[in-house]
């Protein structure tokens, strides 16, 4: 009982918190967060997105199955968050104040003067945003179902309820104000998980531990790739450039929001290690579940439940207002705030109907991570102000085909991040008739 009272209290909590929001929320508010977003919410809001059931499972399973061979990604990540903030961010900034964008397919739109960069754009964004919804309340709920806690079906409504609710009141100044206190709540979740395996153990020993796995080159500079280049295909980070309230917020916001995320991929990694020391014949895919299982004092499990499920909204949310946003992109503004509640309520809806009968996550988080990386060269094509539509649609397509090729040649596997690299860049050998903005 006392697991009930606890997600019941947060559930109270975080939806009252979005009313209260909504009473004081202007049209722009609703739409892109007021465009005065600060540091600390920018920074909160970027880790909180970053930070899913997917990635607990998938880099935790890393970890165990590749040990330190985790950090090829970071190594990327480090990277591309940081290129991000310091060089694209700033662009994107000064564009949008001058374009008034509100979803990522008007940045192309606004630099090629070409509406059909801007079609495509929001088109695969939608595709990739809502996989996105799929892992998080299917992973989510999945495991709530595992620990017996509710059957998968009504942690999966439960969860989808409880996000549709929030965002319909207060759309995107909701998703960034909650990820602020999710993200102090996904950091204690697993410090608590790591001080329950870990409490009178040897940390010395987790630390040089290894694995009998190694990872090989091809997934190396595939989760390298993924790591670097991801950022710059995600609507949401988008989105994020347009609510700051500067420049210097921005990149200062974005750039810091490395830390966090490289500390949880550490923590992950001990967990994975940990793990691995105490038994080496697991499926990597079900390590986090298992480590949950076994390694915490059942006294903890309720709280941590909690937090878990706080964790899980955090990315849900970022992407079921990407969806919904990006499909009512072509509305007129006046009509966009109620357009929107109704692309909400119908997108989850959606979601929850797909993750019913689709409750597979780890083998399509890769497929998933990997479609992330379709837009990125074409976007940071049209972040360098360059104008010729035709490069920036080829790119993408060019993306998108070097996905569907990478997977029939290599499978599900971080190899696949390859060839969509090579697909995007060979699109910008093409070249359309006139770059000039028509």
């Amino acid at each position: 009982m006392e697991i009930y009272l606890y997600l019941s209290t947060y559930i109270f909590l975080i939806i009252g918190l979005s009313i209260y929001i909504s009473r004081s929320s202007s049209h722009e508010d609703f739409l892109i967060g007021g465009r005065n977003k600060n540091t600390y919410a920018i920074l909160f809001s970027k880790f909180a997105g970053a930070i899913g059931v997917s990635t607990l499972i998938t880099y935790t399973g890393y970890a165990y199955k590749f040990g330190w061979g985790l950090f090829a990604m970071s190594l990327g990540s480090v990277v591309g968050y940081l290129l991000f903030a310091f060089w694209a961010s700033p662009k994107i900034k000064k564009l949008s104040v001058q374009g008034n964008f509100y979803t990522q397919g008007d940045l192309p739109a606004f630099v090629t003067g070409n509406k059909n960069t801007g079609t495509i754009t929001n088109s695969i964004t939608i595709v990739v945003q809502f996989f996105w919804i799929l892992l998080s309340l299917a992973g989510g709920a999945k495991i709530i179902a595992f620990f017996e806690i509710f059957t998968y079906e009504v942690a999966l409504l439960i969860t989808a309820v409880v996000v549709m609710v929030y965002v319909v009141f207060s759309g995107f100044k909701a998703v960034i104000i909650t990820d602020i206190f999710q993200g102090v709540i996904i950091i204690a979740f697993l410090c608590i998980l790591i001080y329950g395996m870990f409490d009178n153990k040897d940390f010395g020993t987790i630390i040089s531990s290894t694995t009998d796995k190694n990872v090989s080159i091809g997934s190396i500079a595939g989760l390298v790739l993924y790591g670097g280049l991801s950022v710059f295909g995600l609507a949401d980070r988008y989105q994020l450039c347009y609510a700051a309230k500067n420049e210097k917020s921005l990149k200062k916001g974005l750039g810091l929001a490395i830390v966090p995320v490289l500390c949880i991929a550490f923590l992950l990694l001990l967990i994975g290690l940990y793990t691995y020391i105490q038994n080496p014949d697991l499926d990597p895919d079900t390590v986090f579940v298992y480590a949950m299982q076994n390694f915490i004092k059942p006294s903890w499990l309720p709280f941590l439940f909690v937090l878990f499920f706080a964790g899980l909204m955090s990315t849900a949310d970022t992407s079921i207002f990407a969806v919904a946003s990006h499909i009512v992109s072509k509305t007129k503004n006046n009509q966009k705030v109620k357009s929107l509640r109704y692309a909400t309520i119908a997108t989850v809806f959606i979601a929850v109907m797909v993750s019913y009968f689709w409750r597979s996550i780890v083998d399509i988080t890769i497929v998933g991570a990997a479609l992330r990386m379709t837009l990125a060269i074409a976007m940071i094509y049209v972040i360098q102000q360059k104008e010729n539509s035709g490069r920036f649609i080829a790119s993408a397509l060019g993306g998108l085909l070097g996905l569907i090729i990478g997977i029939l040649i290599f499978g599900p596997a971080p190899t696949i991040a390859i060839t969509v690299l090579l697909g995007s860049l060979l699109g910008l050998i093409y070249k359309s008739k006139s770059p000039k903005k028509n």
